[in-house]
């Protein structure tokens, strides 16, 4: 590197003779001052003195070393780099003026009290449940291909103490937690279930406290003979060993079961008095018996419900007034409601809540076939005007789509299941029946968690019948398990996660269970080593801690 310099002041004198002087001219000239490549020329901080040849170089792009004379940055420093004032900004126009601590993840959360599919901003968030929502909500992942988050996107889903679990779903894409488990996951209260996306198409999901956030499912089978309900664990290998019977039996023939929304609770009901039977439940079965009711049902208990909110419970049975009703706390059965002022007429078959618990149907023997009520905290209200297009005959079984926005019946006569759009204002105009109708008299009815499905179980080969469900009504009839139920299917339900259904059946094995996906039925799952004893008539899922 060479500098020049010149002198600003030129002398005009003529040069001397004698050559051993400093000449003017040579005053005038320019000075060369020569460095090596790419070092800077100045004077260090020592003070006064002669120009140095810096230890900082410069490449010919533009790259600065500070202490080394080949930086391959724009600032490359052999040594420390203090910034005394002001921190280091950075490309994405933040700046950082200290490191003396780490500051903790943080993930903005997004409370939701509904039902909700997720979206690109949620990359990174906490998605909350708060205990002020009395409702089991699902949170859904959406596909990849319809939204693409980047891979190593983490989401959190939290579920608040003291409030009710939720179910966190996926489109498509594939969602498995560290067990093994695929599809849809639980969390329980006072939990958090994480989710890395792995690959374009994969989530990976971990629970934040395993020992009480992995929530397993459980399969119960009201049917015949003693004990008159048996209940096993259920995976997605299907049956597991079966439960020890409760320690005190229902008194008759199981009709129906069902479960409590949180698990924690399951009732029979029966044909011998007391009509119904009601345990405390939970991964490790059957608990003490309940006491009775103060005020039973008047005749065999034939369908029994618990409200959504898990504060009420509903048997529907023979002799008036056809539905009993009762509030429903972790002590058991409360003092009976007042019966409705419009009773349903005749025996009372089916009971259902509506997915909000606001509403309350009842399929029963004579017409109208449904009676459907307003539900509070006072219990019935005033009876809903009835379907303008009723059922055909006998009301066997009722159910309430996920979404609270339809009902079923399944019963006696073509077409053996009639459905119609709900409201607040009651039964609306009565969808059209399937293209191919299930084969003879629907016993019961079930819509798939998800809403997307609706299966009935009935008289005559081939005892279930499917079908896509939406807000038109029947779809196209999904094909016939290739394996059928062995008889009669006396009652249908879906598992919680929507992956799974079970018919409840006359004749041995009395339940048989299948995968359940889009596309309609799996292949059977094996039976239960220890089947039900006996014609099975009502069967139900639960998902518990």
């Amino acid at each position: 590197m060479t500098v020049s310099l010149k002198h600003t002041f030129q002398s005009v004198k003529t040069d001397s003779v004698d050559p051993t002087l400093v000449q003017p001219s040579n005053w005038n000239q320019e000075h060369i001052l020569t460095a090596a490549a790419g070092k800077l020329l100045g004077r260090d901080t020592s003070g006064a003195g002669e120009v140095q040849e810096l230890p900082i170089a410069v490449t010919a792009t533009g790259d600065v070393g500070v202490g080394t004379s080949s930086p391959t940055s724009k600032l490359t420093a052999a040594g420390i780099i203090e910034s005394t004032t002001g921190g280091f900004k950075f490309p994405d126009g933040t700046s950082q003026i200290t490191a003396a601590e780490v500051s903790p993840v943080q993930y903005p959360q997004n409370i939701q009290s509904a039902d909700y599919t997720l979206v690109l901003t949620d990359a990174g968030k906490q998605i909350f449940h708060p205990a002020s929502d009395n409702n089991i909500r699902t949170y859904t992942l959406p596909s990849n291909a319809s939204v693409a988050y980047p891979i190593g996107t983490v989401i959190l889903f939290t579920a608040e103490n003291a409030g009710k679990r939720i179910l966190v779903s996926i489109n498509s894409d594939t969602l498995i937690n560290g067990s093994g488990l695929s599809g849809t996951q639980n969390v329980a209260a006072n939990n958090t279930l994480e989710c890395i996306k792995v690959t374009a198409t994969k989530w990976m999901a971990n629970y934040l406290y395993p020992s009480s956030g992995l929530l397993l499912n459980q399969i119960a089978v009201a049917h015949f003979s003693s004990p008159f309900v048996s209940a096993y664990p259920w995976s997605g290998s299907g049956f597991g060993t079966k439960y020890a019977n409760p320690s005190t039996l229902p008194t008759g023939t199981g009709r129906s079961v069902a479960f409590t929304a949180d698990g924690d609770a399951i009732a029979v009901a029966d044909e011998i008095s007391p009509f119904v039977s009601a345990y405390p439940w939970s991964i490790s079965g059957f608990g003490t018996k309940y006491a009775n009711p103060a005020t039973l049902p008047t005749g065999a208990g034939v369908g029994v419900s618990f409200s959504p909110a898990g504060d009420a419970i509903a048997v529907a049975h023979f002799s008036s007034p056809f539905v009993s009703a009762y509030p429903w706390s972790s002590s058991g059965f409360g003092t009976k409601y007042a019966n409705p002022a419009t009773l349903p007429t005749g025996t009372g078959y089916g009971v259902a809540f509506s997915p909000a618990g606001d509403a309350i149907a009842v399929a029963h023997f004579s017409s109208p076939f449904v009676s459907a009520y307003p539900w509070s905290g006072s219990g019935f209200g005033t009876k809903y005007a009835n379907p303008a297009t009723l059922p055909a005959n006998v009301g066997f079984s009722v159910s309430f789509s996920p979404a609270g926005d339809a009902i079923a019946v399944a019963h006696n006569i073509s077409p053996f299941v009639s459905a119609y759009p709900w409201s607040g204002s009651g039964f609306g105009t009565k969808y059209a029946n399937p293209a191919t109708l299930p084969a003879f008299t629907g016993n019961g009815v079930a819509f798939s968690p998800a809403g997307d499905a609706i299966a009935v179980a009935h008289d005559a080969s081939p005892f279930v019948s499917a079908y896509p469900w939406s807000g038109s009504g029947f779809g196209t009839k999904y094909a016939d398990p290739a394996t059928l139920p062995a008889f009669t299917g006396n009652g249908v339900s879906f598992s919680p996660a929507g992956d799974a259904i079970a018919v409840a059946h006359r004749t041995s094995p009395f339940v048989s269970a299948y995968p359940w996906s889009g596309s309609g039925f799996g292949t059977k799952y094996a039976d239960p080593a220890t089947l039900p004893a006996g014609d099975a008539r009502g069967v139900a899922f639960t998902t518990n801690v």
